[in-house]
């Protein structure tokens, strides 16, 4: 992993805990796939970036699909499992 990756999985991982402030988030990395664990309010919720998504995106756009992605979870009432980008193919 790069150190441009790691600075944007923990961009994101900051910005989780900063737009919701009464959940714990939780941050694993297997392979291609960033996971973020999200519980709040007794509901777990887990968001995937793929590794691509990190490669190509810039800060300041992770930020904001952060926040709209905070705000989907702010209003949902079951647990969401939410994947932000797709696997390359396997060949």
């Amino acid at each position: 992993m790069s150190v441009d990756i790691d600075i944007k999985a923990c961009t994101i991982l900051e910005r989780f805990g900063a737009e919701l402030l009464d959940a714990q988030v939780d941050y694993c990395c297997t392979q291609d796939l960033h996971e973020f664990l999200i519980t709040r309010e007794g509901l777990t919720h887990e968001v995937d970036f793929t590794e691509l998504v990190l490669q190509l995106k810039k800060i300041p756009d992770i930020e904001q699909m952060v926040a709209k992605l905070a705000e989907e979870i702010k209003t949902s009432s079951e647990p969401r499992k939410i994947r932000v980008g797709s696997r390359p193919p396997s060949h």
